[in-house]
């Protein structure tokens, strides 16, 4: 590192002259410069890629040299003396403050370390960003990867400012594919998941084979702020449906959106369903995107495994069945780290309020086990009010030691808060049916309360509206 620092530090401090050098003035308000400099520029960032770096300097120097086709994409970046004039004195500047910053850059800590490791040294969060890469933020990562975003591999993790002294100001992500960090420098989406239930319905609507009726129907998801989808087919039909699961998922790419695998059964519980339940679904996902392109790759798998309603296991009265609910998680957790995946787990909201026994006879609270293995949990908090779901993930619930949020911040996990939208048998009380029926997008303001009152907990909570066909039923009808 020493070595390459030297090299760029003795090549950016060369004496250079510049015939035919030019100078850029403008007449600006002062504080209309600071301003804009403030809230849309990062210092020295003339080639507006999100960050000052050697290139900005190379660049800077091209277009003082008046090398032709050069063009300044900010050229108020590069005005380090707020003279509003570009020239040499501006120049000799940036070359002192990217020497600085190369010597004194935190960031040189992480770049290049593995995901294991970062996290370890609590350089970045353990979970995945949950805010959409879509827009400016999306577009720069690709031009500083060079090459467009694969959701199959690139993951993305906040980093820790704070421990690695940064400014809180700025945020940064780190991909654990590149192993390098990017400026956050622009807000996106929360992430939103729904579940997309491929049944009978689903067909009488043609979503599946009919791509005018595919894009209507994502058309509606984009409505409902939806950016990943839970997409039920057999993982043995992913290779056999290839063209269909292909067509579904480049058209969702376009849309910034992430399709993962939903599975499950209510019976994969015990390590002689492994096979099936874990090793051929992962298989399954990696042959499948070993045979498209980038943008019609899945993200993972997301597992619907609802065992608590098979009666056989007696899952909230059995011990064992509990202590079997985490190990099948911990097991498909290492098996999707293994294959590079990503993987969530429906679980419902009342999970937090049991225990179990583990291998050294330790009682241990099944939640705090389940986030301390995973990186994204998606609780079923079906309630009809923002309040009550809000109520549900930040109180104590009955017969619980503490909240759902005490374990997903001490864990570092995301928690996804999942909502009905959907009629339920068990009664109106549990989801916002009613109300989205009479007007299509109540979900979406309740969603967005409990956004802004759970503003604490931004950086680990996504959400999920169940299911898919029914919100594209409410879009529909109401057309």
């Amino acid at each position: 590192m020493k070595k390459i620092l030297s090299v760029i530090s003795a090549y950016i401090l060369a004496s250079f002259s510049f015939p035919g050098g030019q100078t850029y003035a403008v007449e600006t308000d002062k504080n209309d410069r600071l301003n804009y400099n403030q809230y849309n520029s990062v210092t020295g960032d003339v080639n507006a890629d999100g960050e000052f770096s050697i290139s900005d300097v190379v660049l800077m120097q091209k277009w003082l040299v008046a090398v032709p086709d050069t063009e300044l994409a900010d050229w108020k970046a590069g005005d380090l003396c707020e003279d509003d004039r570009l020239d040499v004195f501006d120049f000799c500047l940036m070359k002192r403050v990217l020497i600085q910053t190369m010597t004194h850059n935190p960031l040189d800590l992480l770049i290049g370390m593995n995901y294991e490791d970062a996290v370890r040294n609590a350089y970045i969060s353990k979970s995945e960003y949950n805010y959409q890469i879509s827009g400016n933020l999306k577009s720069t990562i690709e031009n500083k990867m060079g090459r467009p975003l694969d959701y199959s591999i690139d993951r993305f993790y906040l980093v820790n400012n704070e421990k690695l002294g940064l400014n809180s100001d700025t945020r940064y992500l780190y991909n654990a594919t590149t192993m390098d960090v990017y400026v956050v420098n622009e807000e996106t989406k929360i992430n939103c998941a729904t579940w997309y239930w491929k049944g009978s319905k689903a067909d009488l609507y043609g979503i599946d084979d009919n791509e005018e009726k595919q894009n209507e129907f994502l058309d509606a998801m984009e409505f409902y702020g939806i950016t990943e989808i839970y997409y039920s087919i057999g993982a043995n039909k992913l290779v056999k449906s290839k063209d269909m699961v292909e067509t579904f998922v480049k058209n969702a790419y376009a849309r910034n959106m992430k399709v993962y695998l939903l599975t499950g059964e209510n019976t994969w519980l015990y390590e002689d369903s492994y096979q099936t339940a874990i090793y051929n679904i992962f298989d399954k996902v990696e042959e499948y995107n070993s045979l498209v392109d980038y943008n019609a790759r899945l993200a993972g798998v997301s597992y619907d495994v609802e065992v608590w309603t098979n009666s056989e296991f007696n899952w909230k009265n059995n011990n064992e069945a509990r202590y079997q609910q985490v190990k099948f998680i911990e097991t498909a957790q290492k098996y999707a780290k293994f294959k590079n995946l990503s993987v969530s787990y429906c679980l419902p909201f009342w999970i937090v309020q049991y225990e179990y026994t583990d291998d050294d006879g330790v009682t241990r609270n099944v939640y705090d086990s389940i986030t301390q293995i995973a990186n994204d949990t998606i609780l079923m908090v079906y309630r009809d009010s923002a309040d009550a779901v809000e109520r549900l993930v930040t109180e104590v619930q009955n017969n619980a030691e503490n909240s759902v949020f005490y374990y997903i911040e001490k864990n570092d996990c995301n928690l996804e808060i999942a909502v009905e939208a959907n009629e339920s048998s068990e009664g109106d009380y549990v989801t916002f049916y009613e109300e989205e029926k009479e007007n299509p997008g109540y979900v979406n303001t309740a969603i967005t309360t409990i956004k802004s009152d759970l503003e604490a907990y931004k950086y680990h909570t996504t959400f999920a509206i169940h299911h898919a066909v029914a919100l594209y039923e409410y879009i529909k009808n109401g057309d």
